[in-house]
């Protein structure tokens, strides 16, 4: 029974981990279409602004899970971008 339950753990780990990796992604994905069509000088300002948005996107996603990726993707898409 205990080996069940840490089984159970190791995965919710491993899906916690994959979920922050792929809201990161879509975070960085984010930051460089938006860096694409508004290019901006590169200071210490805008890389901790991108740095926060990035590191955000994948905190939500690891908390809220596929439904904030999902969320993120639909906005990107309709934005027409």
């Amino acid at each position: 029974m205990a080996s069940e339950d840490s089984d159970l753990r190791q995965r919710s780990a491993y899906k916690t981990a994959y979920l922050f990796l792929g809201g990161i992604a879509v975070g960085a994905l984010t930051m460089l279409i938006l860096d694409s069509f508004f290019p901006v000088e590169l200071n210490a300002l805008n890389v901790g602004i991108a740095t926060i948005v990035i590191v955000s996107s994948g905190l939500l996603s690891s908390i809220f899970g596929k439904s904030f990726i999902n969320a993120l993707m639909d906005i990107l898409g309709s934005s027409s971008l």
